[in-house]
């Protein structure tokens, strides 16, 4: 008997994350969508993850376990993206879950306005003891308003800032995916802001669903809060691989609106490097920053005062650094509620 192409891939990449795995497959069997695959990417696990995947695997034909070497999220992800048969694909991180008829919700959605993408809206959550401490707005900064508009990626790009990288929250039409190439960089982390840019840069027709279908955990220890010197160093190397997104446009006046995204982005790193606790760290990554010339890139696209300030903060001498740590820190504190990356 021949099997019925699913209407939707799920993919979930797993590393290591047993204690939050039960919750985020819950959410998934328990859809009022039946018609789905759910392919979970075990990326060489140490924790348990593998047998929490293989118990609901055996009792939910809709998953499919696909058990690899550690490679990172990156690769996990690419590896479901080539074994979905699915029409549409959406992703879900291991410890976070979909809301309750989310997939239905959105799937039904990119099927009315046939789209490439659709993106859809979240919220953030932290864990403290058995209780869950939810964020009081809405993971992206849209609207019902934006409802309206079916629009190229390169539109929502300018008009949300680039403010909506998370992989989560949005639904893929697969062939968009697979005809453009489309696949996560291969750095450890930052891989989102690669993906996400070349999706948008391709991207005809995206729309936008005011509606929390995702409800996104941080915690201690993933790649989105990790601060430590490796993270940090990583982000740097991987700044190039990001920065290669700007070789795909064409049109000078996006170019130059992204082009100053990723330097806020970079200015974020600069922050990082800063703000670390001794000397030796703060200096090592420095000159991780400066052999990446993320400082000249900063210059070369400061299109705003913010930018602007930031480009002469970071060019302070060395006898003023003390001032720059203060700024740092400064900046930090006001915008950590913003950006998890401080």
């Amino acid at each position: 008997m021949t099997r019925r192409i699913p209407l939707i891939s799920v993919i979930i990449p797993v590393y290591n994350t047993a204690s939050y795995l039960t919750e985020c497959l819950d959410s998934v069997v328990n859809q009022n969508m039946s018609d789905m695959e759910i392919i979970v990417v075990n990326d060489g696990s140490t924790d348990g993850s593998l047998d929490i995947i293989r118990r609901y695997s055996e009792r939910d034909e809709r998953i499919i376990l696909l058990n690899k070497a550690n490679q990172g999220v990156s690769a996990a992800r690419n590896e479901g993206i080539k074994i979905a048969k699915a029409d549409y694909i959406i992703f879900l991180d291991s410890d976070d879950v979909f809301t309750a008829g989310a997939i239905k919700i959105v799937y039904d959605q990119i099927c009315r306005i046939a789209g490439d993408m659709l993106i859809f809206n979240g919220r953030a959550f932290e864990d403290e003891g058995n209780t869950k401490i939810w964020s009081d707005k809405s993971y992206f900064n849209l609207d019902r308003r934006d409802e309206n508009h079916i629009a190229p990626g390169l539109y929502w790009i300018k008009h949300t800032g680039g403010c909506i990288q998370a992989p989560g929250m949005k639904i893929y039409r697969r062939a968009f995916i697979v005809e453009n190439g489309l696949q996560y960089g291969d750095s450890l982390v930052g891989e989102d802001y690669y993906f996400f840019y070349m999706c948008m840069i391709r991207a005809e027709r995206v729309g936008y669903l005011h509606f929390e279908g995702y409800s996104r955990r941080y915690r201690p220890g993933s790649q989105e809060t990790d601060k430590s010197i490796h993270g940090t160093r990583e982000r740097i190397r991987s700044f190039g691989q990001i920065l290669s997104t700007l070789n795909f446009i064409e049109d000078e006046k996006y170019r130059r609106i992204i082009a100053a995204q990723h330097a806020y982005y970079a200015s974020v790193l600069w922050v990082r490097c800063m703000i670390r606790q001794t000397a030796y760290e703060r200096d090592a990554l420095l000159k991780e920053f400066r052999s990446a010339r993320l400082n000249d890139f900063i210059r070369g696209n400061r299109h705003d005062w913010k930018l602007c300030f930031f480009d002469i903060v970071i060019s302070f001498p060395d006898f003023l650094n003390w001032l720059q740590i203060i700024f740092a820190r400064t900046v930090r504190w006001t915008f950590k509620s913003k950006t998890r990356l401080l």
